[in-house]
């Protein structure tokens, strides 16, 4: 079996699916990995790691659709490039289907392409394996983003995330205590800030108190509360989804014109539509501006800018779906995998997911 490593070429991605260690696994296993010339490199991975692993380079774009079984791409399938793909083709990727365009849908269906979204992807536990592990890398990036902006002259504040005697920490709202949540919340705490968290689940915000004792608040997240949060918050982190539908505006554009001058609001959410009416996806090479006064950062590819730890992240989970499909084939695999059978978004060209349907008017 073929499975072909695409170079990302826009959206400032720098990720890639599968590094060289990755490749060698499948390799190994008697079938074959092409990958794009410069796939590797934006996360520090040479052409000639590849090679050495017993993967094999193309050098045309077009070629190595029409050469792969199996394509791995991080960034979503798009018009353009469903129009290189071969019909029956199997895809995983990062395709939050729900925000795509429903041409892209329509091509999927034409085509009859199986399309595995890495994103939902989830085991018998309930737990997303890949998901998971880029909230958890997001979570931890939550502060880094945070005190650049909240300090950085011109645009900040000049506030710092923690404190010195007699002056107070930053105040740290996060709606979400998931995985993106609970990450964030505790690289937060380990700054010095002061972290208040919001969900509806008890039980999550009981296994964050669990985890972080006092030096963390946790709220229920009715609209009372997160209005009145968003009111003393230097930063706002957002980390709500819903598998794979749309996320709620929860936030709306009156409640962040109430937030204070200039402080800081990073939308996790941004993948699936954004958690307020104020959000709008934003480039690694442009990723801020400003509305209502509030500092916006809404970068959907987050993780790219720790493209390789990310990308080895990614490849170590991802390489052990593969190995299945290659070794069985792609029907058998899904039918012995939960996870594969949790991910598919359509299988040959028919819807998967009924929360797409009324999305797209396409029934299963």
């Amino acid at each position: 079996m073929n499975f072909g490593v695409l170079r990302e070429s826009h959206l400032n991605e720098k990720r890639v699916c599968l590094t060289p260690n990755g490749a060698s696994s499948i390799v190994k296993r008697g079938h074959t990995v092409l990958f794009e010339a410069g796939a590797g490199e934006a996360a520090g991975f040479s052409d000639q790691q590849y090679l050495d692993r017993g993967a094999q380079v193309v050098y045309n774009h077009e070629e190595i659709f029409g050469r792969s079984d199996v394509l791995l791409t991080v960034l979503p399938l798009t018009e353009e490039s469903l129009a290189h793909m071969v019909e029956g083709q199997t895809v995983f990727t990062f395709q939050h289907l729900t925000t795509s365009s429903p041409k892209v849908f329509e091509g999927l269906t034409k085509k009859k392409i199986t399309l595995f979204g890495m994103e939902i992807m989830e085991d018998e536990a309930g737990i997303r394996p890949i998901l998971t592990i880029m909230s958890e890398l997001a979570g931890q990036m939550a502060p880094i983003i945070a005190g650049n902006y909240l300090g950085r002259d011109p645009m900040g504040r000049g506030v710092l995330l923690g404190s010195v005697p007699g002056v107070a920490p930053a105040s740290v709202v996060i709606i979400g205590a998931g995985t993106v949540g609970a990450s964030a919340a505790k690289a937060f705490v380990g700054l010095g800030a002061q972290v208040h968290v919001l969900d509806r689940d008890i039980d999550q915000l009981r296994k964050l108190e669990m985890l972080l004792g006092d030096r963390v608040t946790t709220l229920y997240a009715n609209q009372t509360a997160i209005e009145k949060a968003l009111e003393f918050s230097d930063v706002v982190v957002a980390a709500i989804l819903k598998r794979g539908a749309l996320t709620p505006h929860l936030i709306t554009r009156e409640m962040v014109q109430k937030m204070k001058h200039l402080a800081v609001f990073i939308d996790f959410s941004i993948d699936e539509g954004g958690a307020s009416e104020t959000s709008r996806p934003t480039l690694l090479s442009d990723p801020v501006y400003i509305d209502e006064d509030v500092i916006h950062y809404c970068v959907p590819n987050i993780t790219s800018g720790i493209s390789r730890t990310s990308s080895i992240a990614l490849s170590n989970i991802l390489s052990k779906y593969l190995i299945q499909i290659a070794e069985l084939g792609v029907e058998k695999a899904i039918k012995d995998s939960y996870a594969l059978r949790k991910g598919l978004y359509t299988l040959k060209g028919r819807n998967e997911q009924p929360v797409l349907n009324k999305r797209f008017g396409i029934k299963i």
